[in-house]
């Protein structure tokens, strides 16, 4: 209906007078006139404009690693053959990625930047100088080295090599080597032990060990203190790298080449050895190296990490009269502290509980006081929360929850309070039994001492997925958890994105969940990323999950994993399909057809689904559609497999001629038809202008062609019959179906036979037929529930699936 305001709105800009709204309550008292013509009242508008005037919520833009976009524009425009980006443009992309604040150091990022500084190595400047100032790449060595990966690594070594032949190209010419050390030069000295290490980190020991070999290893009197640390360290690093590598020969053998180059043996390189034999319960050897001598001048703290462990193993292996020695030998003079936590660790793993510690505690704070009595310059040596995590640790070892808790309460009464290691000790044996509130808990002790490099940042990735997967907690209390780990820009792993995201679309918050893809996708790799996504997939595949946030669900998935393969793809469109929401899978499906992408481009299987689909739905526009497409996609081969399908979905949409047609291309074919075909060509033949005629033309040539009739090929032959309305005929198959071809009538041929019947006084014969030879048959099609078609006053119909596959 025409709004009286609007008349009245054009009636006074026509007649050039001022509009007056009496109701407004900011009109400007000193204005009386009336300026209108005649009488006329103006009822206040109560309407509101909806939303026009308030900014509709946006999604963040992604946050994508800094010099990304631009080596991927590097990388897009050489596999096309196109100009790339300028050499000054890839080396500011590559030097603002080595600096930024955060480490973004997956094999996928590193592999993009290792590609950007081989393509400025092939470009060099026109001076000769390097293109990353050595802040720079000092800052990504540190960050390989700092920051690896948890899987892969291949792109990081790479790029460290590279980066370090760079690195000794500039010392060469800007340092001054007269700063070299006697024996070492500048870059022997500061640059090679970085390179050493990160080669051990990434598992190539073999290679760090002849760089070690060859610069440090041989022996000089010449050598500073300095130097010989240096060389120590170069060798202890080797080591490390072959225990992390398991490597056990070339270990032993980096051993003995450590004491041909007079690289002594030093008590680190002890406790390395002790803790990889007995993390591989090889308690002999761990003895042996126990044993091995060394140095006076070494004062045996490089062990001390390893005595918990190696007592432990003596404890744990049976071997408690080792075990007894070695404790003993310890308290033969005043213990350090940190070797009084090794013997506690070993009184709780021989069997000790928490009242006995803590009277050995006393006994190790009465025998320090004494001994200070004595000397005074002796330091004083208390208990502290490293005391209580190594009992934590020992008991999560063996899984025992309560002696943990034991242990913290311990600490406590000592006035030992918890440190972060405690924490996320609690919050991992907490979750391991399944107490989230206790878990909970922990995590609010925690609060306030997370930052980005923690160790406990995991831990508060698993409570997040915990309190999500337990849909118990209030959702501000888990989003005060996230909030709290983005303000301390600690990362969340892609389990916990995803989790979050799928708590965002089920409360209806897609705005939440895309700001949260955006701020975190972009920096995972490509599996990791697969994890989110396939949460993302699951949610929409969940039939919990309504049609319009599926489909909300699907267009974020579709631009925030634009990578996302055909394969996981397919199922989308099925999904779709299957929720009736042909229109839907048919956008799904020219996102396939129209990509470039091999990987994602539509195939023969993309096609046989869809139109599959399209059959199911009974949508003949979008058919339509696709078969277009079809006839111009020259990377599709047609088979029967694809015919059968496009003929099935032609037969599907009432269009039985063109169905037929596919049938005789099929015939006339060099595959030639499968007996999904057939099938499928009875189908077509059912709403078909006296289609009987055509199925018994096929029938015929199936006998004379001797082809083995199967139950799926019988029923189709009878049902086309019924659906012409030869009753008596399909009645006949029927009753010879066991004699003749060894079928039993069951629910699937009798249901196809009633289904087929559109009529309702022959429907009904048939009904007293099958309930008085099968009645049990009949229970079943009453029991999948029926309607009557013409709104209620046509023939019955049960809701029995008649599908057919191509």
């Amino acid at each position: 209906m025409p709004s009286h305001l609007t008349r009245v709105v054009f009636r006074s800009i026509i007649a050039d007078t001022p509009l007056i709204y009496r109701g407004c309550a900011q009109r400007t008292p000193r204005l009386r006139a009336s300026f209108q013509h005649g009488t006329r009242a103006v009822a206040p508008q109560r309407r509101t404009f909806f939303g026009v005037f308030k900014p509709s919520r946006k999604i963040k833009p992604p946050d994508v690693p800094v010099g990304l976009d631009v080596f991927g524009d590097l990388i897009q425009a050489q596999a096309d053959g196109l100009r790339p980006p300028t050499p000054v443009k890839v080396a500011e992309a590559l030097d603002a990625f080595c600096t930024q604040k955060k480490a973004d150091v997956e094999d996928f990022h590193i592999g993009k930047a290792l590609h950007a500084l081989r393509y400025l190595l092939a470009n060099p400047k026109e001076d000769g100088q390097p293109w990353l100032p050595y802040r720079s790449m000092n800052a990504m060595m540190f960050k390989l080295g700092q920051y690896p990966p948890a899987t892969g690594g291949n792109p990081h070594l790479t790029l460290a090599k590279l980066l370090d032949a760079e690195i000794e190209k500039v010392i060469a010419k800007e340092i001054d080597l007269s700063k070299s050390l006697a024996t070492f030069s500048v870059y022997e000295a500061l640059e090679l032990p970085k390179l050493v290490r990160i080669l051990c980190t990434y598992g190539s020991s073999l290679e760090a060990r002849d760089l070690v070999s060859k610069t440090y290893g041989t022996p000089s009197d010449k050598r500073s203190e300095r130097e010989i640390k240096i060389a120590r360290n170069a060798w202890k690093a080797v080591v490390a790298g072959f225990a992390k590598e398991g490597n056990t020969p070339e270990l032993i053998k980096t051993t003995e080449m450590m004491r041909d180059a007079a690289a002594t043996f030093t008590s680190e390189v002890q406790g390395v050895l002790v803790k990889y034999f007995v993390e591989r319960n090889n308690l002999e050897q761990a003895k042996y190296w126990y044993s091995t001598a060394i140095p006076e001048w070494d004062d045996g703290r490089g062990l001390q990490k390893a005595l918990a462990p190696f007592l432990t193993a003596c404890a744990l292996g049976g071997d408690t009269a080792f075990g007894q020695q070695v404790v003993a030998s310890l308290l033969q003079k005043m213990p350090a502290k940190e070797i009084w936590d090794a013997i506690f660790v070993w009184s709780a793993a021989i069997g000790k509980g928490a009242d006995e510690i803590d009277r050995m505690m006393n006994v190790m704070v009465r025998r320090n006081q004494e001994e200070r009595q004595k000397w005074p310059e002796t330091p004083v040596v208390q208990p502290d929360i490293n005391t209580i995590n190594a009992l934590v640790e020992l008991s999560m070892s063996k899984q025992d929850s309560y002696s943990a808790e034991r242990f913290v309460v311990l600490g406590e009464k000592r006035g030992i309070y918890p440190d972060e290691k405690t924490y996320t000790m609690q919050m991992r044996y907490r979750l391991s039994i399944n107490d989230i509130d206790g878990a909970r808990a922990a995590y609010y002790g925690l609060q306030g001492q997370i930052t980005e490099d923690s160790e406990c940042a995991e831990g508060v990735n698993k409570l997040i997925q915990a309190l999500c997967h337990l849909q118990q907690h209030h959702f501000d209390d888990i989003m005060a958890i996230v909030d709290d780990l983005h303000e301390r820009n600690v990362r969340l792993t892609p389990e916990t994105v995803a989790t979050l995201c799928v708590l965002h679309l089920r409360r209806g918050e897609p705005h939440d969940a895309g700001d949260l893809l955006n701020m975190h996708a972009h920096h995972f790799s490509p599996d990791q990323r697969v994890v989110i996504r396939n949460g993302l997939a699951s949610f929409i595949m969940d039939g919990q999950t309504s049609t319009a946030e599926a489909w909300e669900t699907y267009q974020m998935l579709r631009h925030a994993f634009p990578e996302t393969p055909r394969s996981d793809r397919i199922p989308l469109m099925k999904e779709f399909f299957a929720r009736k929401r042909s229109d839907m899978a048919c956008h799904v499906f020219f996102h396939m057809r129209n990509s470039v992408d091999e990987t994602i481009a539509a195939d023969k299987e993309v096609y046989v689904t869809a139109f599959t689909g399209f059959a199911r739905n009974a949508d003949a526009e979008s058919l339509e559609l696709a078969s277009n497409q079809l006839k111009i996609d020259l990377n599709v081969e047609m088979d029967t497999q694809l015919r059968n399908a496009l003929m099935l979905a032609w037969a599907s949409t009432g269009n039985n001629g063109r169905a037929l047609t596919m049938w005789a291309e099929i015939g006339s074919s060099k595959e030639g038809p499968s007996y999904n075909s057939i099938a499928i060509a009875f189908r077509a033949c059912e709403g078909t202008h006296y289609g009987e005629r055509h199925a018994k033309s096929i029938w015929q040539r199936l006998k004379e062609m001797d082809v083995d009739i199967d139950k799926q090929i019988f029923t189709a032959y009878m049902s086309a019959i019924a659906q012409s309305h030869c009753h008596d005929e399909a009645l006949a198959l029927i009753e010879a179906a066991e004699e003749e071809y060894g079928f039993t009538p069951d629910l699937y041929i009798l249901g196809n036979w009633f289904q087929c019947t559109a009529n309702i006084d022959r429907q009904e014969k048939v009904e007293e037929w099958i309930k008085a030879r099968y009645p049990a048959v009949w229970k079943q099609l009453e029991a999948l529930g029926s309607y009557r078609t013409m709104d209620g006053f046509g023939y019955r119909q049960f809701n029995f699936n008649r599908d057919l596959d191509p």
